[in-house]
């Protein structure tokens, strides 16, 4: 209950509980359960609760206040969801987080995640390029019946595997490399559907569902370099 509020306070009202010092028993609450590997294995983040609680509760009131943390947690503020990421610690905004981080495994573990699960991921990418399923869900960002744009398979699995290049070596790293991310001449792949493919998976990654919150952030953050560099940004 209190992860939630503290997500859904923050997000829609503007109420920070972690990090301004205000309220030492709860930070000291979230502190001591985030020190047990077991919650950490079922806590989720802002931005998951965010977005399946409203489907629940049928709908959520956004306050003047909330909107630049939303702007924030959604990855809309032109920086948290983009390199290099701020940092993760137990008093960072708009979420706290007191195990912090570990950049290069966190990475690691974000690669390793769509290298497991490669070809799943690239179908349920495909979504994002194709057409919305028969049968709609209350949830926005949920859409089992989505058919996928399965022409478009081969860019797609092909910039993935750009992006789990520069989990492994780093963005500065690989853009040297002769495997550098080269956007000058698609040939005869479709920019415009890869890059939709990238933001329907980006905005679809669920702690704990697919990862812990630092990898998710590492995701997120690499799949907007992709879909920067596919606009020429």
């Amino acid at each position: 209950m209190l992860e939630r509020a503290a997500a859904s306070l923050t997000y829609y009202k503007g109420f920070v509980m972690r990090g301004s010092g205000k309220y030492p028993a709860l930070e000291a609450w979230f502190d001591a359960m985030e020190s047990r590997a077991t919650y950490l294995g079922t806590k989720s983040d802002h931005y998951t609760h965010c977005h399946d609680l409203p489907p629940q509760l049928g709908g959520c009131h956004m306050t003047p206040a909330g909107e630049p943390f939303a702007a924030a947690i959604d990855g809309q503020d032109g920086s948290s969801w983009r390199l290099p990421l701020p940092p993760l610690t137990a008093s960072s905004s708009p979420e706290a987080y007191s195990p912090g981080e570990n950049p290069p495994l966190d990475r690691l573990q974000a690669a390793a995640r769509l290298v497991c699960n490669h070809a799943a991921v690239v179908q349920f990418a495909l979504r994002g390029a194709g057409k919305p399923g028969p049968k709609p869900v209350s949830a926005p960002l949920a859409d089992p019946t989505g058919i996928a744009a399965a022409e478009h398979t081969a860019a797609v699995d092909a910039a993935l595997r750009h992006v789990v290049h520069a989990l492994l070596t780093g963005v500065q790293e690989k853009q040297v490399m002769q495997e550098a991310l080269q956007i000058k001449d698609l040939g005869e792949f479709d920019g415009a559907a890869v890059m939709a493919s990238a933001e329907y998976l980006r905005d679809r990654i669920g702690v704990p569902r697919d990862l812990k919150l630092p990898a998710a952030r590492q995701l997120r953050a690499h799949l907007n370099w992709l879909i920067d560099n596919l606009q020429g940004r």
